[in-house]
């Protein structure tokens, strides 16, 4: 796809990093208008990994769209685009590759503002900056994430959608009420199941369509159903609704898969779940009715305005008409809101939001020009500088040779990648390894102080197979336990120590296993997609242990961690220099576990760094621990 190739030489200011697929657009689609405005000034440009995704993007934006051939190479990203700023809207798994590239800063611009636990994850570590949407998120990110400094990462923006003008759909009918359903999807976990759309859903629109006051919205969200019969069943009853109104009543009603924008001004008051559009529609500080996630495992947020707001059941689901009448005539309702939309956004007027956020791109692109300009090769180490440092500017690689090279890996790395998932597929259904599974489970019930988890295959363990003497030795005194997301790393790990080892096949089983177990201490000995999942835990310490071999260990992903481990060539001075402003809270040690008189010597050296990060941990823990997510 020619079209989508970056020209040689056509570097970007600002490149958005899009891994999703076009179900997820939704979550690139709204910050279109900021980016346009954005262009005005700077060359800003999308990245899809996905061709139909690229396709969809280009066809509604005039943004520069790149398509890269494989995320697991993205060298054509540093020397073709070398792009100044990358910005997330999401905290897709495959962010992780390209977050190894030093030359650039990693902003966070999520893909909306809520109370969700995905808001507050310890995963926002990894980027030089959130822009954050006001002091409400600031304050959530000081109550929840642990070694984080708010103040020096987070960039407060507003919302710079509402800036953003948009066409409407419909005709406004002043006789009638128009009410926006927004509910959001059933969640890929049960603590994140906040989708009313079947147990509400279907109530919610039947009793508002048999009120002739009223005109209906309705905007599922666009993965409504794909894990969940249930919601998929309810939607079409919904659909099916709203299709029979309109025929009897001249298409008074909308089914809406429109960009999102124009119902903020059109809509009097909006229904949905515990989602981003709630927040969405705070800026309005129009009426807002949140209903009740039926849930139970559903983690409920403890402070912001939904917590202090009254929602809606599904048994009160039947009555939501009068609900709605009440809450429009409310007005101490709206003088609430109103307050609420000020601590979350800040100033609100027409434009500030859309200034803020050319202002935070301004400052990020200027601090990160002075960074690189000041960068030096480190003098004192014995490695080289990451190969993601800046290249050299008027000496691109040559077009053939490098598209050659990319062939050439792409196709390896997929045989690869192929061979490992059919492997792991037969280890799965081994007799040997059912047996396996059945001591773990009788394992699961106790905890651990120090969890190791790994997501790689058993080829590339080999550092972590290194460093089991030194956690066998810990385990003697303080509890140590292995996760792992791998069947065949699983079978080798059973083999190679008489540490308990758990396996966890998706992102539920890992999640209950950190929860079971209780840690204080989490180490990682390789930087895998999956490992971004395990680092969205808080309230205990990541440790990163970084290998003596190589440096390509040294990227941005360190930011992470709350210490990193490494011994060998390596110095402080080789990682400071090699990332743009790494974070005062990140821990540096240096372990001196040169063989002096043997394995013992190593193993005792390496143990004793992992218990005094314990014993930091330990002594800096937050006072309550009610959930590690």
């Amino acid at each position: 796809m020619p079209e989508f190739r970056p020209a040689p030489g056509a570097s970007v200011d600002v490149l958005v990093n899009f891994p999703g697929e076009p179900v997820n657009i939704y979550q690139i689609r709204q910050w279109y208008g900021p980016l346009e405005y954005l262009a005005r000034t700077h060359r800003v440009a999308i990245l899809c990994y996905q061709p139909s995704t690229a396709e969809l993007v280009a066809r509604e934006t005039d943004l520069k769209v790149v398509l890269t051939p494989s995320y697991t190479d993205l060298r054509e990203v540093e020397q073709d685009l070398r792009p100044k700023i990358i910005l997330y809207p999401n905290q897709n798994y495959a962010n992780y590759r390209i977050l190894g590239i030093t030359s650039a800063e990693h902003v966070f611009i999520s893909h909306g503002e809520s109370d969700k636990i995905y808001m507050a994850s310890n995963w926002v570590k990894v980027f030089n900056y959130f822009f954050v949407a006001g002091e409400a998120s600031r304050d959530r990110l000081r109550k929840h994430v642990r070694n984080y400094d708010v103040d020096a990462r987070t960039l407060a923006i507003g919302r710079p959608q509402i800036d953003i003008r948009h066409e409407s759909p419909l005709k406004a009918q002043s006789d009638r009420i128009t009410v926006l359903y927004a509910p959001t999807w059933e969640g890929g976990r049960r603590t994140m199941r906040y989708g009313s759309v079947a147990s509400h859903g279907v109530t919610i629109v039947s009793r508002l369509l048999s009120d002739s006051r009223f005109r209906v919205i309705y905007r599922p969200h666009p993965r409504t159903g794909v894990l969940d019969t249930d919601f998929a069943e309810a939607d079409e009853k919904i659909r099916d609704l709203l299709h029979d109104a309109n025929e009897a009543n001249e298409d008074a009603h909308l089914i809406d898969t429109s960009a999102f924008g124009w119902q903020l001004e059109f809509a009097d008051l909006m229904i949905t779940d515990i989602s981003a559009v709630a927040y969405d529609w705070l800026t309005t500080a129009k009426p807002l009715l949140v209903t009740q996630p039926t849930e139970p495992e559903a983690v409920m947020p403890t402070e912001g305005f939904i917590a202090k707001t009254r929602l809606l059941t599904a048994s009160d689901a039947d009555r939501c008409n009068q609900i709605v009448s009440n809450l429009l005539d409310d007005a101490m309702e709206r003088e609430k809101l109103a307050r609420w939309a000020d601590y979350y956004y800040g100033d609100r007027t027409k434009g500030a939001s859309l200034s803020r956020f050319a202002s935070a791109i301004e400052q990020v692109i200027s601090e990160r020009d002075q960074a690189v300009e000041m960068r030096q090769n480190p003098s004192n180490s014995g490695c080289p500088v990451s190969a993601n440092a800046a290249p050299e500017v008027g000496r691109p690689p040559k077009p053939a040779a490098r598209a050659a090279m990319r062939g050439v890996t792409f196709a390896a790395r997929s045989i690869r990648f192929a061979g490992n998932g059919m492997a792991n597929l037969v280890a799965q259904y081994q007799g040997e390894s059912k047996l396996i599974d059945s001591r773990d489970s009788a394992m699961k019930r106790r905890r651990s102080e120090i969890l190791v988890s790994t997501m790689a295959g058993p080829q590339d363990i080999g550092l972590l197979l290194d460093w089991l003497p030194a956690l066998e030795l810990v385990n003697r005194t303080h509890s140590v336990a292995i996760l792992t997301g791998n069947q065949r790393t699983y079978d080798r790990l059973v083999r190679a120590t008489r540490l308990r080892v758990h396996i966890g096949r998706n992102a539920s089983e890992t999640e209950e296993m950190f929860v079971e177990l209780a840690p204080r201490l989490h180490l990682q000995f390789e930087q895998a997609n999956l490992n971004l999942r395990e680092l969205t835990h808080r309230n205990l310490r990541h440790v990163y242990v970084g290998s003596d071999e190589h440096c390509d260990w040294i990227n941005n992903r360190l930011r992470a961690f709350d210490t990193v481990l490494f011994n060998g060539p390596t110095s402080v001075d080789t990682i400071a220099s090699t990332l743009i402003n790494l974070p005062s809270t990140t821990a540096l040690t240096v372990i001196e576990d040169q063989e002096l008189d043997g394995q013992g010597h190593r193993a005792r050296s390496r143990s004793a760094s992992i218990l005094a990060t314990l014993n930091e941990s330990i002594s800096n823990a937050p006072e309550t621990r009610k959930s590690v997510m």
